[in-house]
């Protein structure tokens, strides 16, 4: 097999449910004294390892077939392995410097394969994707100024804006645009990314725009208003769900993975208005957003990313109760770790519950769909 007819998702996939697993076991070795406390160290594994590297997998998987450009090469894989093992690497050292600096460059490097795809494409992405260049950037400027801040003294505002793109910015940018293209087709209300018509200047000129004000969303929120920020940054994603996602309409397809897919859009929706409302209650609300909402939505593409490019049975999707159990323990962990904050009696109690949850959902859904990621079956 040629190095191009490779996909990457097959050794991201499970790098990143692996980091997931570790992201969230540190809560639980934490009493035992195992291990530093987990809030120095859980966001940035969680987004510079569990969701970086399914976002990997999965933009060096379909770029090539969204510009119907060029597969990665060997040199590509190569660095993708290497850049793996280095992040794996670097959460050994007691210090975040290593990490931060692998980040960089994992950003780095998906920045210039999307941008050799882009420049040799012979048809244009979807237009919600410049929110994934948007997304990219986000990622790389963040991860730039949380290194800096371990070696200057970065101004605390600009190093909270950073610290904003790097463990929120890139990655709802990412969802929002590869969202808008995948989230009503798996729903069953538009046709599946077989085919892309041509590019409308209007319409990418409106997604421009709501990736503007997306991104001013965070500028607003460190500089001038917090509830401002989050009010802005709602209506967006609220325009988007809405008008391109058609959420407030039951599935058209039902299947175990469609209903996790919904639950998870409506999770995001409603923890976004909730913070705009509830603003003392960002960090748990900001669990149900990342948790129920954009986690469940990555493990429920990734099946089909795993199913359809290893040929394997479709009817996983809709029958494997295994992939609905899994689904509502992922589900479940965000609205216990929600739960912490209207319980603060119990408060380091409900923490290891919702992460014995979400271990659980991780280790359900790893059962049935990392082997099928692993192998392609032959046609």
């Amino acid at each position: 097999m040629r190095a191009d007819q490779i996909d990457a998702y097959r050794y991201f996939f499970p790098a990143g449910w692996i980091l997931g697993i570790w992201g969230v076991l540190l809560w639980i070795l934490f009493p035992w004294s195992l291990v530093q406390y987990p809030g120095l160290n859980h966001p940035e594994i969680m987004m510079g390892g569990f969701f970086l590297c399914f976002v990997c997998g999965f933009l060096m998987t379909a770029a090539p077939r969204f510009t119907s450009s060029f597969g990665p090469s060997l040199w590509e894989h190569v660095t993708a392995g290497a850049l793996i093992g280095a992040l794996f690497l670097s959460l050994v050292f007691p210090t975040k410097t290593p990490f931060f600096i692998v980040v960089i460059c994992i950003f780095a490097f998906l920045a210039v394969y999307l941008f050799r795809r882009f420049l040799t494409r012979t048809s244009n992405p979807p237009d919600a994707f410049i929110f994934v260049g948007f997304g990219v950037l986000s990622g790389l400027a963040g991860s730039v100024l949380m290194a800096l801040g371990q070696f200057f003294d970065v101004p605390a505002s600009l190093y909270t804006f950073g610290r904003l793109l790097f463990l929120q910015t890139y990655i709802l940018s990412l969802v929002l645009g590869v969202g808008s293209r995948l989230i009503p087709a798996l729903l069953g209300w538009a046709p599946l990314p077989t085919e892309l018509k041509k590019s409308s200047n209007s319409s990418v000129l409106k997604f421009a725009a709501l990736a503007l004000f997306f991104v001013l969303s965070y500028v607003i929120e460190v500089w001038l208003s917090f509830t401002g920020g989050q009010l802005l940054r709602a209506l967006v994603i609220s325009i988007l769900s809405l008008q391109y996602w058609n959420v407030h309409k039951l599935p058209k397809r039902r299947a175990f993975q469609t209903w996790g897919l919904w639950v998870a859009t409506w999770s995001l929706v409603l923890g976004q208005w909730g913070l705009v409302v509830l603003p003392g209650f960002r960090i748990h609300l900001l669990h149900v957003i990342f948790t129920s909402g954009l986690a469940l939505m990555t493990f429920m593409i990734a099946v089909r990313v795993g199913l359809s490019h290893g040929h394997h049975e479709m009817t996983l999707e809709k029958n494997s109760k295994a992939l609905g159990l899994g689904a509502f323990l992922i589900f479940f962990a965000g609205l216990t770790r929600l739960s912490a904050g209207f319980a603060p009696h119990i408060y380091q109690s409900h923490l290891i519950y919702a992460a014995y949850t979400w271990i659980l959902g991780l280790l359900i859904w790893g059962w049935v769909f990392l082997p099928r990621i692993c192998q392609v079956k032959k046609e």
